[in-house]
């Protein structure tokens, strides 16, 4: 009887061992495509830098929309874990058709200041992720009126295949943004998941934040259809990254520093 007793006793353990099992944790795949392994162009290569040319192509191209509805202008705080910063080199221009005398219809109104103090705000944006952008390089880019006017009306491919030729950009980086009188009727666009991106003078979100958005789709991240809070909700001052997000944007800008994107 004690023998069947002992019996019974180990296998009311087992079960209750098995039942209290922690099920296996989900792991996040990593993205199939990410952004090119440099912002290029069909024919286009400038002291280094190449630009994706065909952004008003359909299909595409990602930007951040004109605004549809507000949200809290505030950045959100940080509470992701502990991990390294990975630090992405960026270069940002002011983007004039004359040096001495640009013309107000066509050439941004930013001043070199302006491009510094977006950074900051950048940097605030995606510390979430762990990301940190260092600039090589600030300054005012002169571009040809003819081109420029291109440029306002959201037809890109001339910007890109006349670099080199028709002007040169400096000290280009691992990302290029470019701040623009205007661009087609949006806030900001990342041609073609280039390393490059163009802003508006005056859009209808907050200037770290569009900026944050389009740098969110050169580290291969999508719109989301819900929950304007959200980075990469289009239109709004959103500008949380869940941690999936950030998980994927740590991936896609090692990569991209590793050279393997």
């Amino acid at each position: 009887m004690s023998k069947l007793w002992s019996l019974l006793a180990v296998g009311i353990a087992i079960f209750v061992a098995c039942g209290n099992s922690d099920a296996p944790s989900q792991v996040l795949e990593s993205p199939a495509n990410g952004p090119d392994a440099q912002i290029r162009g069909p024919e286009t290569t400038a002291d280094g830098v190449t630009a994706q040319a065909g952004a008003e192509s359909a299909g595409e191209t990602e930007g951040e929309a004109i605004a549809t509805r507000g949200s809290s202008p505030a950045a959100p705080a940080v509470n992701e874990p502990r991990r390294e910063t990975i630090v992405v080199d960026i270069s940002l221009y002011v983007v004039v058709d004359d040096l001495e005398s640009p013309s107000p219809a066509i050439s941004s109104h930013r001043s070199e200041d302006d491009l510094r103090e977006i950074l900051d705000g950048m940097n605030e944006i995606w510390q979430q992720a762990g990301i940190r952008f260092d600039a090589r390089f600030v300054g005012t880019l002169e571009v040809p009126a003819a081109i420029l006017r291109r440029v306002v009306r959201g037809e890109l491919q001339t910007f890109f295949t006349e670099i080199g030729d028709g002007f040169v950009v400096p000290q280009p980086s691992t990302i290029n943004g470019f701040y623009v009188r205007e661009v087609g009727g949006v806030n900001g666009i990342n041609p073609s998941r280039s390393r490059t991106y163009f802003v508006v003078d005056q859009p209808s979100v907050h200037d770290r934040r569009v900026s944050s958005h389009e740098i969110g789709h050169v580290f291969g991240l999508h719109h989301v259809l819900s929950d304007s809070d959200r980075l990469l909700f289009s239109g709004t001052n959103g500008m949380t990254l869940t941690e999936d997000e950030a998980t994927v944007g740590r991936y896609v800008a090692q990569g991209i520093l590793d050279g393997a994107r």
